[in-house]
């Protein structure tokens, strides 16, 4: 049995995209249920949802009022639709994505005896030029943590394309006793990690989801905060590869009064080495329509982490799905 977990607050705009990519699963409905757990959203989701799923029986809803121990957020609302869910194997997803038809296929095909979990691809879709920035960032990032992969080393998991064992959850002692983190997802993979669990970052594109691009600065900025969280909770030496880009460009531009023609090299080197890493994350996941903005993510690139690291740096509160968090509440 597979179940598969769905964290939803206020997606009356994205829920049916969602759940009709996850009604063309060709994995066996009798081998199949899908948990949607609506974390008392204000708007439609609730209808929108009801209506849909009402002559599908694999597919349950359930309003989530209550606070289950530690757990807040998307992390609660996991930790109680785990508690119906009868799957041996737990595949975690958001609201706002949608999946492939061989998407359980694939991840299950990724998963060998040991394994705790194992965490996917999941970019934005492309509509805008504002989007396509934020899918080559999301596929730049992951393609990194596949590569960190290869040497054994552990950096974080992706929550809305995850799965992970009802073995390796249990281990956990599950959301409700961890402590509370923004960054549920990295939260779980570190506590699997921890339990001596492996795991597996897969790059492909037959493990491709995608997500709606968020609209506005702010909206990515706090997204961005959540990713930064994530970051500092993980070795040093992972967090000094984080950080090395965002001093990286400062330090050349200052230089170069002094050193024009050296500094003027490594800046080119820069922008050589990631566009290398640029155009092989985009070849590995056959997403050839996001070469030609290749050219211009560096400047994106440097301009949004370096906003990130100041607000970030100035511990203002992150919004996220309508709830205001402090940097206490966070970390």
């Amino acid at each position: 049995m597979i179940s598969i977990l769905i964290a939803a607050r206020n997606e009356e705009d994205s829920i049916l995209t969602c759940l009709q990519s996850l009604n063309q699963l060709t994995f066996p409905i009798d081998q199949l249920e899908i948990w949607i757990g609506d974390d008392d959203s204000s708007d439609l989701t609730a209808t929108l949802v009801l209506k849909y799923i009402r002559d599908k029986p694999h597919f349950h809803y359930k309003k989530i009022t209550t606070h289950l121990g530690m757990a807040r957020g998307k992390a609660n609302v996991l930790a109680q639709l785990i508690r119906f869910a009868k799957g041996s194997y737990f595949l975690i997803t958001d609201a706002d994505v949608t999946v492939p038809p061989n998407w359980i296929e694939v991840m299950l095909s990724a998963h060998t005896p040991g394994i705790g979990i194992i965490s996917g691809v999941t970019v934005p879709q492309p509509v805008t030029l504002w989007t396509a920035m934020q899918a080559i960032d999301w596929a730049q990032a992951l393609y990194l943590i596949h590569q960190l992969s290869h040497c054994g080393i552990a950096v974080s998991g992706l929550g809305n394309n995850m799965l992970i064992t009802k073995e390796a959850y249990e281990a956990t002692g599950g959301y409700e006793n961890m402590r509370f983190s923004i960054s549920e997802d990295h939260q779980l993979f570190k506590a699997v990690i921890q339990k001596g669990y492996g795991f597996r970052q897969l790059f492909a594109a037959d493990c491709l989801v995608e997500t709606q691009g968020l609209p506005t600065f702010d909206d990515l900025i706090n997204q961005r905060k959540r990713w930064m969280n994530a970051a500092m909770q993980t070795p040093w030496y992972i967090r000094m590869l984080t950080l090395l880009p965002l001093f990286l460009l400062p330090i050349i531009v200052i230089s170069f009064i002094t050193q024009p023609f050296t500094s003027l090299l490594s800046w080119i080197g820069l922008l050589l080495i990631q566009g290398l890493i640029t155009l092989s994350c985009v070849h590995g996941l056959k997403a050839h329509h996001l070469y030609i903005y290749a050219l211009i993510y560096p400047v994106y690139f440097h301009f949004i982490t370096f906003s990130t690291l100041i607000q970030y740096a100035l511990a203002s509160p992150t919004y996220w799905k309508g709830r205001r968090y402090e940097l206490t509440e966070i970390t």
